[in-house]
């Protein structure tokens, strides 16, 4: 049981490890929002011995703000999944809270500012993954993110990069949904949108694996 919580907790932690948060934010951010998500961004990308230090500064200086700021209140949602991997070894059921707690405050940041796009976006990709590696299937939840990226087309609001993974995860979403041919459209639109991004390289993979 323990070895499995942990498989867990370590692939739902891990979603969001490509995703840069700096290109989608319209707004200046409050300075000590931006030092949350800096030390987030960190935690993800940088040396791991610092990991523990820094999302315990990220929800520090983040937590004050997660009743009024929708970003702050995901990437905060977003360090909580990352703590969950850092106590796993210690305390799987402990590590398991977290991811949950961590999912509550992603799904409260997007009921507080439905139409941010970053929001969203940290839900889709958290969503799945989480969807995928354990028992917590999140798929009616981001089923609205996806209608938001594609129905309603705010997706052309993004840059290369950004595009190439909303639409990478939104083609995850109709393959779990069992809708092949719609997730193929979505991979080569995610392809296309940055061919040598990860997201471009994954779409690939996936057309590459699926296509006749």
């Amino acid at each position: 049981m323990k070895k499995t919580l942990k498989k867990i907790i370590l692939l739902g932690a891990c979603v969001l490890m490509g995703f840069v948060c700096g290109p989608l934010f319209a707004q200046e951010l409050n300075p000590q929002i931006q030092k949350g998500i800096d030390c987030h961004d960190r935690a993800r990308s940088g040396d791991p011995k610092n990991t523990d230090a820094l999302i315990e500064e990220c929800l520090k200086t983040l937590e004050p703000f997660t009743q009024t700021d929708a970003i702050a209140c995901a990437v905060y949602g977003s360090a909580l999944t990352i703590k969950a991997s850092i106590v796993v070894e210690t305390n799987a059921i402990k590590s398991l809270e977290y991811l949950d707690k961590g999912n509550e405050f992603i799904d409260k940041a997007v009921s507080m500012k439905p139409d941010e796009i970053y929001c969203r976006m940290l839900r889709l990709e958290n969503g799945i993954e989480v969807s995928r590696t354990s028992p917590l299937k999140r798929y009616s939840d981001i089923k609205s993110d996806v209608e938001f990226l594609i129905d309603d087309e705010k997706v052309e609001l993004l840059s290369g990069n950004d595009k190439s993974e909303a639409y990478l995860y939104c083609g995850f979403y109709y393959l779990d949904s069992g809708d092949l041919d719609y997730a193929l459209e979505l991979f080569e639109l995610a392809q296309e949108a940055a061919p040598d991004s990860d997201s471009g390289k994954r779409a690939q993979k996936m057309l590459d694996k699926y296509s006749e």
